[in-house]
């Protein structure tokens, strides 16, 4: 019987594409950067790379903070700008803007009324809070676990371990974890014994060996598998 729902937060319930879209936008006309469809596609390559090395433990959150946009215009080549201060003004707008998935309002809604719901996400804590406070979400969830405060990041058993240790009443067989990250959601919640729903938005090849107990490029498709 499931008792508990794990939502993860970026290309799950927030659409990060066009956050980080309208962040960039930002960052570039303060810093008169010129903002270009190149810029973005760069911008998505690295910090996918990046994260992916956060989820494996080679570097922290802190260290991606201070590379990422020096990286990113190194790549370019040709914008004189500072790697360091245009990644605070790009992080400081992602704080304050949230896009919801289509779906992710009326989903979160519906789990609430039958789960408890609990957001598990490698972000900074402050920057999920503010944006599912901003757009009408944090109401329905009743904890926030983030890597920060924990001190591992999913898909380690070392955060689930974290969670559980609060959620005293939920085994993780009781609990289903729904995110867009094949590695930090999927695979951590299986290899926990969480059932999995893998929200497949980029509409990639599951592997053989990896088996979800649903997949859906659609949120609107998961009230009829919960």
């Amino acid at each position: 019987m499931i008792k508990a729902v794990f939502l993860d937060v970026d290309n799950t319930l927030l659409d990060f594409n066009e956050c980080s879209l309208l962040s960039i936008k930002q960052a570039c006309e303060k810093f008169g950067v010129k903002f270009n469809e190149r810029l973005v596609e760069t911008f998505h390559r690295i910090n996918n790379i990046l994260w992916h090395d956060i989820e494996k433990g080679t570097i922290t959150k802190e260290h991606l903070h201070e590379i990422r946009w020096k990286l990113i215009f190194d790549d370019i080549g040709g914008i004189d700008a500072d790697g360091i201060e245009f990644e605070k003004e790009f992080f400081a707008g992602l704080n304050t803007i949230a896009v919801p998935v289509d779906g992710a309002t009326e989903l979160v809604e519906y789990l609430a009324g039958k789960y408890d719901l609990y957001v598990v996400s490698n972000a900074a804590y402050s920057q999920q809070i503010n944006r599912l406070e901003k757009c009408g979400m944090l109401k329905y969830i009743k904890k926030v676990f983030v890597s920060d405060d924990i001190g591992f990041a999913k898909p380690s058993c070392e955060f689930f371990d974290a969670c559980y240790s609060e959620l005293t009443h939920i085994k993780p067989c009781e609990t289903v974890i729904i995110g867009d990250s094949l590695s930090a959601d999927i695979i951590g919640g299986i290899n926990y014994g969480l059932k999995s729903c893998w929200f497949n938005l980029k509409k990639e090849p599951l592997p053989e060996d990896v088996k979800p107990d649903m997949v859906t490029e659609s949120l609107r498709d998961i009230p009829g598998f919960l």
